[in-house]
């Protein structure tokens, strides 16, 4: 059977997390505000998306979808970001984004509104596609997973979740997640001859992709130990994000009477109606899914956090000066490899794209 692995591509986050210090009338820079660094694959340059496997056509199983459908998709997918983008309208992520997509779209636009440089943070899926994971499953709904290009960023390639409800509806994308650089991909098969498609519950795995999504919420919430065992590899979205909360906390609280510290956490839950998942060459899996999560800084009683100047989230709250709460929620689409039951290797998050929902505080 031919294959095609995916290529080890340059990844970067694109959301910003502000740098508080909470003490007694303490004055915080605007430099507080920290944009997220470039997580880069080995080699100084990404690597391109290898040619299409040029082998016989498979005669069994046959993909449901053809690659000419899926680039008639993604570039339709595209469309219709890059207009509801323009104009800052949700409903004209209409007919092709749907659900998840659709609400964290309406949330950035309500952001904008408010502020326009978080229009900077819109994170686009392409119109070319680059690697197609078409289903052989025939009933629905059917899923389908397009790695597709980024419109500006040579190299920069996202997971598009693509899923057909019925046979009159047509393919929309609830989501996409950037692919993570310096993670080594799995193979999947020739378009031509497609994949099966995997259940949240299927149980021949090294975890079910539902207890998988799970655990990757659980770990970025908790860190290493919501995983003893290591079923759970790194990788750069948890490693940034723990990093940046673990600078926020440290700011926070220097200097800080352990009596007047202020509390830093945030917390992920996995949205469980949205999942697609393929099988791939290995008899593994790639699956993505939707994580919420909410940021929480709470101030002791009598300590105030200020800023000394505006910046991009206390224009959208309103306020630079916090005596109770800062909060903040999120919304991450993402994308794990899972191995088969009997691999000796872990669960690999592959592909992540966060977006800035709210920002509200007192």
């Amino acid at each position: 059977m031919s294959t095609r692995r995916l290529p080890r591509i340059a990844w970067k986050d694109h959301q910003m997390t502000s740098r508080p210090v909470a003490r007694r009338g303490l004055l915080i820079g605007a430099g507080s505000l920290l944009a997220g660094g470039v997580l880069a694959a080995c080699g100084s340059d990404p690597e391109p998306p290898p040619a299409p496997p040029q082998g016989p056509k498979a005669s069994e199983p046959t993909p449901v979808n053809t690659t000419e459908q899926l680039t008639t998709v993604v570039s339709e997918v595209n469309a219709d970001v890059v207009q509801a983008d323009t104009s800052l309208t949700s409903e004209e992520l209409a007919p092709r984004v749907s659900g998840s997509a659709v609400h964290f779209r309406k949330a950035a636009y309500a952001m904008i509104e408010k502020v326009e440089e978080w229009k900077d943070y819109l994170d686009v899926p392409g119109a070319e596609l680059a690697v197609p994971l078409t289903t052989v499953t025939a009933g629905f709904p059917r899923s389908s997973i397009a790695l597709v290009q980024d419109p500006e960023q040579d190299g920069v390639h996202h997971f598009v979740a693509l899923q057909q409800v019925d046979a009159r509806s047509p393919y929309t994308s609830w989501g996409w997640a950037r692919q993570l650089g310096g993670i080594e991909m799995p193979s999947v098969s020739d378009a031509r001859v497609g994949a099966e498609n995997v259940a949240a519950d299927t149980d021949d795995l090294l975890m079910t992709p539902a207890k998988a999504l799970e655990l990757y919420a659980k770990v970025l919430t908790d860190g290493d130990k919501a995983d003893p065992d290591d079923v759970l590899a790194d990788d750069p979205f948890q490693t940034t994000r723990h990093e940046q909360i673990q600078g926020e906390r440290k700011d926070l609280n220097a200097g800080v009477e352990k009596d007047e510290a202020a509390t830093i956490r945030e917390t992920y839950a996995v949205h469980d109606k949205e999942f697609v998942g393929l099988r791939t060459d290995d008899g593994g899996a790639i699956v993505m899914g939707t994580l919420k999560s909410t940021r929480t800084v709470t101030v002791q009683d009598g300590a105030t956090m200020r800023y000394t100047e505006d910046n991009q989230y206390t224009e959208v709250v309103g306020t630079k000066e916090f005596t109770d709460e800062y909060i903040r929620t999120y919304g991450t689409h993402v994308a794990l490899y899972i191995p088969p039951q009997d691999a000796d290797a872990p669960i690999q998050p592959i592909g992540a794209s966060l977006t800035t929902l709210t920002v509200t505080g007192e």
